[in-house]
């Protein structure tokens, strides 16, 4: 069996992971001294932005985007899960490049190696959450492709929270990162195939419906994103009254 990609879907998915991504980076750029608690709360909401928003946002509204012949529900711990990992990896990426004032190219590997096997975990937990009256299969040669570019795309990342500075160079990173995140994603899809299973999918409390998750997922992660960029608007603002 194959499905179809909802165009619309698709573009937002890519527009989601570029707000993610410029937000990421917006929140990655206060982080000067991870010994002092303001600059955790920094690094807290990057990784929130980055592995929350640009990531897993992206990957979820992804596979929303793609119609299946078949109703498709997710279940609710392991969608919960995939988004924890995206967080949580990306959060250690982004504090092993940002623990110090200079970065090494060994830490910086070490980091995007890092990021990128949770960018994959989460993608492929993801996967595991669908229910449906099918079996799914991964080609194994796109699932280490699908892992590398993740783990390329990861490195690309925080290399550009570390270097960049400028508004401009964030946006266009931006660009580039939610470019690099959607590869990894729909890279992914190319190798799932799915096979008709005979008997209906047991639809239990813990269930999501596409529809649902859509909205959920899409007006959640704006919101979100929003707040994080006024809450470093504020502090530059305050900053700049307070030496005035």
């Amino acid at each position: 069996m194959s499905g179809t990609y909802d165009v619309t879907l698709v573009t937002v998915s890519f527009l989601i992971s570029v707000f993610g991504s410029f937000t990421g980076l917006v929140l990655a750029g206060q982080i000067t001294d991870l010994r002092d608690s303001l600059n955790r709360l920094w690094l807290a909401g990057a990784a929130i932005a980055l592995g929350g928003g640009a990531i897993w946002s992206m990957h979820f509204i992804g596979m929303l985007a793609y119609q299946m012949p078949m109703p498709v529900t997710y279940d609710l711990t392991l969608t919960l899960v995939s988004m924890l990992v995206a967080i949580l990896f990306t959060g250690i990426g982004v504090y092993l490049v940002k623990r110090r004032a200079e970065m090494s190219y060994g830490t910086l590997i070490a980091a995007g190696v890092v990021m990128g096997l949770g960018v994959a975990s989460m993608h492929y937990t993801g996967m595991a959450a669908m229910q449906m009256a099918a079996e799914m299969h991964h080609d194994t040669g796109i699932v280490i492709l699908s892992v590398g570019i993740a783990i390329v795309a990861s490195t690309a990342a925080l290399w550009i929270a570390f270097t960049v500075r400028e508004a401009w160079q964030k946006v266009v990173s931006a660009f580039v990162m939610g470019v690099a995140v959607c590869g990894m994603h729909y890279t992914a899809m190319t190798g799932m195939t799915f096979t008709h299973a005979e008997g209906n999918v047991h639809l239990m409390e813990s269930t999501l419906f596409t529809a649902d998750l859509a909205r959920y997922v899409i007006v959640t992660t704006v919101a979100v994103l929003m707040v994080s960029l006024f809450a470093v608007f504020a502090k530059t603002l305050n900053d700049a009254n307070a030496i005035d």
